[in-house]
C-alpha cells in the first residue's frame, strides 16, 4: 500500500533501460547539455512509444529494426535537438524501450540510408 512521501508509480508505466555502455554514455552526454529536451523526450517516448509527429518517428529501412537480446525490435527516434538523438525499439511484450543511441550530434547512420 502506498502512503505519504512514497513515489507515485506510472499508471501504465513503460520500463526504459539502456542498450549497451555506449548508449548510457552518450545519454549522459546529452543529459549535460540538453536536460530539459531529453526530458520533454522522455515525457514522449514513455508515454505514446509510436507515436508520430515532427519529433518523434520509426527509423526506415535497415535502421528500422534492431536486435536486442537476440530479439528483433522496432527502432524509433526521437529528435532531442536541433542534432540531438535519441534511439529506442519498443518491447511490447517486457513493456521496456531500450535506449539503442543517445547524443547530441546527428547520427550519421541515418545519412547513409535516406
Amino acid at each position: 500500500m502506498a502512503g505519504r512521501g512514497d513515489d507515485v508509480p506510472r499508471p501504465n508505466p513503460w520500463r526504459v533501460r539502456f542498450a549497451d555502455r555506449r548508449a548510457a554514455q552518450g545519454w549522459n552526454h546529452l543529459l549535460a547539455h540538453a536536460r530539459e529536451n531529453l526530458d520533454r523526450a522522455w515525457e514522449a517516448v514513455t508515454s505514446d512509444p509510436r507515436r508520430v509527429d515532427s519529433r518523434q518517428h520509426p527509423l526506415k529501412g535497415a535502421l528500422g529494426v534492431v536486435k536486442v537480446g537476440g530479439d528483433p525490435l522496432e527502432q524509433w527516434q526521437y529528435e532531442a535537438t536541433s542534432g540531438g538523438r535519441l534511439w529506442y525499439a519498443i518491447d511490447d511484450e517486457a513493456r521496456t524501450l531500450w535506449i539503442t543511441h543517445a547524443g547530441t550530434g546527428h547520427p550519421r547512420q541515418t545519412d547513409q540510408h535516406r
